[in-house]
């Protein structure tokens, strides 16, 4: 097998978060990735900021130049207590604040005439199964909201090329989850990316 091509997204602050756990965690991965600690996996990475004009853009551009073979955004859930592995996107903006931009969507689509939804591709069990194995709290979540998280995690479904494997970690905030633990579940949802072809064949649905 040859490298895998891999881009790991995050996003810079917004109003109410000005330290973003998820650039802080995509930042040291790439810092790692630099000093050669992924061989086989060539990282790229993003900081992307939370304007509902510039993500689907820029989330597009970023996969055409990087062509990767798996894309992993993040984003944060300041009330989470675990880090939540989406499994669907929906093609809807409902923002409940504004953006950086002071633009506030109301029902609005992220990419016009693209389907209602999408389910992400990367095998989410198993991504939460291999966060958990290294003692980082971890959960499925079947809504990724109306923000910009959920904006770029459909985009990057939208875009990605035959093949390509893409998801979305939602990060707690820093009380919860510290910068290198967050880092760590990142490659271990990034292995969980390599090493399972099809998804862990166990139930991870809820009843309400």
């Amino acid at each position: 097998m040859g490298t895998m091509r891999v881009l790991v997204t995050g996003f810079g602050p917004f109003p109410g978060v000005s330290n973003n756990p998820s650039a802080l965690a995509v930042n040291e991965l790439q810092r790692r990735a630099d000093t050669g600690r992924f061989p086989g996996v060539q990282v790229a990475t993003a900081i992307i900021p939370v304007d509902f004009k510039v993500i689907p853009g820029q989330i597009a551009e970023m996969m055409r130049l990087v062509r990767p073979d798996v894309v992993l955004c993040t984003g944060v859930d300041m009330d989470a207590e675990a880090i939540t592995v989406e499994r669907v996107a929906i093609n809807l903006v409902d923002a409940a604040m504004p953006d950086t931009s002071g633009a506030q969507p109301v029902d609005r689509p992220v990419i016009p005439g693209a389907p209602d939804g999408l389910f992400a591709t990367i095998p989410v069990k198993a991504v939460r199964a291999a966060i958990e194995g290294i003692g980082v709290p971890a959960e499925l979540s079947l809504s990724a909201g109306s923000y910009g998280c959920n904006a770029a995690m459909f985009a990057a479904l939208q875009n990605a090329r035959p093949g390509t494997r893409v998801g979305f970690l939602h990060i707690p905030s820093l009380k919860v989850l510290g910068t290198a633990s967050a880092t760590k579940a990142l490659v271990a949802a990034l292995r969980a990316c390599a090493e399972h072809e099809t998804d862990l064949d166990e139930p991870g649905g809820t009843l309400a």
